[in-house]
Formats: C-alpha cells, sequence, structure tokens
C-alpha cells in the first residue's frame, strides 16, 4: 500500500507541476508540434548511440571499482548490470534500481554484500562529482554571482573548490575514525572507505574514464540540440544538462517529467529560446536516454533475470550494514 500510495503521489506532483507550468508560460501547442516536425531525424538518430556509448563507459569503471575489491566481473554482465540496473531505476520508486546491480555481482563472484555496495557508491561519487561540479558552476554563471566571467572561468574556481573539500572531508573522516565511539559507526567507515576508493590505486584512471563518459554524454546531448535547430557552445550544453540531471535526482515525480520541463525553460529563457522548444528537447532527450534506453535495459533484464522482490530486499539488507557495533 505504501507504494501504491508513493506512485499515486508522484503521478499527482507530476500532473500538478506540468499543469501549471505549461499554463504559466502560455505554452503554445502549435508552436510545440511544428518544432518537433522540423527536428532533424539524423541527428536524433545517431544521439541513440549516447546511453548504449556512455553507460558502457560507466560499466568499464565499475569493473575496476569491483576489481580493487578483489573480484573479478566479466565486461559483459558488468554492461547487463548497469543497462538492467538503468531499466529497473526507471520504474521503482526512487530509481532503488541502482541496487539491481548489487544482486548480479554477487550472483558472478564471492564479493561480500559490505564490499559490493561500496563498489556502487563509489561509482555514484564520480558521477555526482562531475554532476555537482559543472552544475554548481552553471548555476553560479548563470546568476553572475561572481560578476560576468565566462563559463570556464566559473567551471575552473568550483573545480578548485571540490578538490579542496576532498581532501578536506577524506581527512576529517580519518580523524574522526580515530575515536573509539566514532570507529564504532559502520556508517562513518563506509563512508570514509568509498571516498578513500576513488583516490586509491587506479583512481586517475577511473576520473579519465568518468570524464570521457560526461564528455560523450554532453556531446550526444548536443547532437539532441543540433536536431532542434540550435546551436549552443560546448560548454553551454554542459551546464545545462549538469542542472538538469541534478534537478531530477530527487524522486518527486514520475521518471523526473515535471521538474525536468521546469528546468530546461527556465535554463533556456536564459538564451532567449521558447518554452516549446525547452519541452521539445525535453522530450527528445527522454527518448533518448530514458525510453531508448530502458527499453534496451529490458532486453537485458530478461536475458539476465532478477526479480523486483529481490531487489527490494536488498534494499532494505542495507541497512542492517550500519547498525552501531557494542
Amino acid at each position: 500500500m505504501k507504494i501504491k500510495l508513493n506512485s499515486i503521489i508522484k503521478i499527482v506532483v507530476t500532473l500538478a507541476i506540468l499543469s501549471f507550468l505549461l499554463w504559466k508560460v502560455e505554452f503554445n501547442a502549435q508552436g510545440f508540434g511544428e518544432t518537433l516536425r522540423s527536428v532533424r531525424i539524423g541527428y536524433f538518430l545517431l544521439s541513440l548511440l549516447g546511453v548504449v556509448i556512455v553507460l558502457g563507459i560507466k560499466s568499464y569503471r565499475w569493473r575496476i571499482l569491483i576489481a580493487n575489491e578483489g573480484a573479478m566481473y566479466s565486461a559483459y554482465n558488468a554492461f547487463g548490470a548497469y543497462m538492467a540496473s538503468d531499466a529497473i531505476g526507471i520504474i521503482t520508486p526512487g530509481r532503488i534500481g541502482e541496487i539491481a546491480r548489487l544482486y548480479y555481482v554477487r550472483q558472478e563472484t564471492d564479493i561480500s554484500f559490505y564490499a559490493a555496495f561500496k563498489t556502487i557508491v563509489s561509482d555514484r561519487i564520480f558521477d555526482f562529482t562531475m554532476l555537482g561540479w559543472f552544475g554548481l558552476s552553471g548555476t553560479l554563471f548563470y546568476f553572475k554571482t561572481f560578476g560576468d566571467y565566462p563559463g570556464i572561468y566559473y567551471a575552473l574556481g568550483i573545480l578548485a573548490l571540490f578538490l579542496f573539500g576532498y581532501v578536506f572531508i577524506i581527512n576529517l573522516l580519518g580523524t574522526l575514525l580515530k575515536f573509539k565511539a566514532v570507529h564504532r559507526l559502520p556508517i562513518v567507515r563506509f563512508i570514509h572507505e568509498s571516498f578513500i576508493a576513488v583516490i586509491r590505486k587506479h583512481a586517475l584512471k577511473m576520473w579519465a574514464i568518468t570524464i570521457l563518459a560526461y564528455f560523450m554524454f554532453f556531446g550526444f546531448s548536443w547532437l539532441i540540440m543540433i536536431s532542434l535547430h540550435l546551436s549552443p557552445s560546448y560548454i553551454d550544453v554542459v551546464f545545462i544538462m549538469s542542472i538538469m540531471s541534478l534537478s531530477t535526482i530527487i524522486p518527486l515525480s514520475v521518471a523526473g517529467f515535471g521538474t525536468r520541463e521546469a528546468t530546461l525553460v527556465l535554463l533556456f529563457s536564459y538564451y532567449g529560446l521558447a518554452s516549446e522548444t525547452a519541452i521539445s528537447f525535453s522530450l527528445l532527450h527522454f527518448s533518448a536516454f530514458f525510453l531508448w534506453g530502458g527499453l534496451i535495459g529490458l532486453v537485458f533484464w530478461l536475458l539476465m533475470p532478477i526479480s523486483l522482490q529481490q531487489v527490494k530486499d536488498d534494499s532494505k539488507s542495507i541497512f542492517l550494514l550500519f547498525k552501531p557495533e557494542k
């Protein structure tokens, strides 16, 4: 009943946000139709390669994290697990589909539940760092927080801030863990170990892989913009896509609908673009990365079946890892 209630609430929130958005921006249905009819199909079809390439690159990064835990996982299984969990994440509350990877890797290797979950958290740290870096840089740039400087200056400034933040957090956690009272808290040790995993051996290689993955993600998103006859600079695409991605992390609506469109309408207006263009881009991007990616993930899910109940059970088991030690 709780899951059904959550689903109903998310549907209501989605409809409310979309209705308010379309009413507030005086949405022009005719202009929206003309925008979609003018799409350059060739560029859009090319963008469909994006989800496969990006998740393929990320699955390689995940394999390195798994190897660092002393387990070997095949490239095919890692890619299949990544694609299947992406599909499961679209249809599960709070995108707990990520937890499906726990099951997949433990099924094929002797890795522990704790170590497997750590690889997933460390894997997400890479992603959130990239999105946080460019998302915060873009937000400060659009608001001209420190003046009317080029976007790249904001990005470099925030990069320095993030590097300092990483050093501070890791050293702070290391210092706190020297106290017995804190050391008995598994959650603190887990967070510390998860951050250590992204700076230890092979870390530079994983960061290079992450940069490549997002370079491709932004590039294929840029192709969708070109298909709509737009010609933004690459840094503009980086800022827009990062802020949009961050806006959909909190599961307020179904598959990010509503929050994604509202964010894009706001960002596109900065460049003098109509709301019809922003919503057209949103639908095309959703089709290329979520819908198309979900369909491919569904194929892998059928080839590598896992029950949703197993995913839910694993998500509940995670909390058992962090029970304070006596």
